[in-house]
């Protein structure tokens, strides 16, 4: 389909629904034999379905999405439906509404592009050994690509708990996307890497801006605590010759797993790149209190990019941090809705591309301020949502401009440089006799 103008997601994404929904064979588990009779949970109301999905127990959801239907269709019959769907169907379905939809919003031309994980907690599973830890629950953690001044999800990639790495999830999916834009990746420590630092170099249009740990790097824990601002070459290699234990040790190079000799990829693998490579990157400290500094790795232009920007954009990347919040207790995606792996996968992609369904109708209401109050306001995102799901769900009760006018009317005032310590405790997932009426 054609890109639009998008003053209608909903039109956007049923249309890519139905457009799926015409070739169910695609998406299906059993392509010759699913989705081919008849039923209430056609293909697409079973994608339709798991996208409206809320906190609330299954049958809640199954009533409130047949609520205007004579005949409301029983958990057993929507069980057996959604086994029929393949997890890449909501894959597909999110990149098909991103590839849509224009994210115009730029910060001095560049799109900006935070990367994180957040792990989920899902049902107790001892023999998934992907997900299961010693500790006795299952996570699995969910790598993200963010745009930060769009506040939509870009990509994504699901890893078990036991075998997160997050290094390779975000190599993934920097390897899979195009960037037509300039484009910054902004993470934070545990991305430290210089093969990711390599990888982004070699990509046209992609610079990256790292928070690194002070005593990581070699090279860059020897500089002298205080801000500066510095260009390093770090020469990597990976063969063990007479010549490169000499380097190794007067320490003018770096060892690094490459690829066996045959050309395979092995599995202690750290470098994708010839031997000998010579990786370019710029060293940002700067002070954040008396005794505290930060450092940060960046490809960026010193004379576009000074110190003082270096710290506003990397306080741009807490917006990551803020969304999964938002995805995991406004959308509702703690509540799952099932205990299999296949499921809960469906209902991750799900969460993801009603995420962006909802942001994308928010970011273009209008807050008006009244210059009497002391705070300016923005919208309550958790009602904000709460009244684009239910706008999806029954798009003919609620018009596309009531839509707006009562999202505009739940807002909340923004206080700027509040701080408060992080109040850190685990949480178990959430049992399905316990969910809210």
């Amino acid at each position: 389909m054609n890109k639009c103008d998008d003053l209608d997601k909903q039109y956007v994404l049923n249309t890519i629904i139905s457009e799926m929904s015409s070739m169910p064979s695609l998406f299906s588990v059993a392509s010759d034999t699913n989705f081919t009779r008849n039923r209430i949970f056609a293909f697409k109301e079973t994608l339709t379905t798991i996208l409206g999905m809320a906190g609330g127990s299954l049958n809640k959801e199954i009533y409130d999405h047949f609520k205007t239907n004579k005949i409301i269709p029983t958990a057993s019959a929507f069980v057996q439906a959604r086994a029929k769907v393949l997890p890449e169907a909501f894959q597909f379905l999110f990149h098909e509404f991103n590839n849509n939809c224009s994210d115009n919003k730029l910060y001095k031309g560049y799109r900006l592009l935070a990367v994180d994980g957040t792990d989920l907690n899902i049902p107790k599973n001892p023999n998934d050994k992907e997900t299961y830890l010693n500790q006795g629950f299952n996570q699995l953690h969910i790598n993200a690509l963010y745009d930060v001044e769009n506040h939509t999800y870009t990509d994504a990639l699901i890893q078990g708990r036991c075998v997160t790495n997050e290094i390779s999830a975000v190599s993934t999916m920097i390897r899979r996307n195009r960037f037509s834009k300039p484009t910054i990746l902004i993470a934070d420590r545990g991305y430290e890497c210089f093969n990711l630092f390599e990888l982004c170099n070699r990509i046209n249009n992609l610079n990256y801006l790292i928070r690194v740990k002070n005593g990581g790097i070699r090279e860059v824990s020897e500089l002298p605590m205080r801000e500066l601002d510095r260009d390093m070459a770090i020469e990597i290699r990976t063969t063990q010759t007479k010549a490169d234990k000499i380097a190794y040790a007067n320490r003018t190079a770096h060892f690094l797993s490459g690829k066996s000799k045959f050309g395979k990829y092995k599995k202690s693998q750290t470098w994708d790149f010839e031997s000998k490579s010579i990786v370019r990157f710029r060293v940002v400290r700067f002070k954040i209190t008396e005794d505290t500094y930060e450092t940060i790795v960046t490809s960026l232009n010193r004379f576009e990019f000074p110190l003082s920007e270096i710290k506003n954009l990397y306080h741009k990347r807490w917006g990551i941090e803020t969304s999964f919040r938002e995805l995991k207790y406004a959308l509702g995606l703690v509540n799952l809705h099932s205990k299999k792996r296949q499921f809960i996968e469906q209902e991750i992609w799900a969460r993801l591309t009603m995420y962006n369904y909802a942001e994308r109708i928010i970011q273009r209401v209008i807050v008006r301020q009244d210059k009497s109050r002391k705070w300016a306001y923005q919208v309550n995102f958790t009602m904000g949502f709460t009244i684009c799901l239910d706008y999806f769900r029954h798009p003919n009760i609620n018009s596309p401009p009531n839509l707006e006018n009562l999202i505009s009317q739940y807002i909340l005032p923004i206080r700027p440089d509040r701080a408060d310590k992080r109040k850190l405790k685990p949480k178990s997932v959430v049992g399905f006799l316990y969910r809210v009426a």
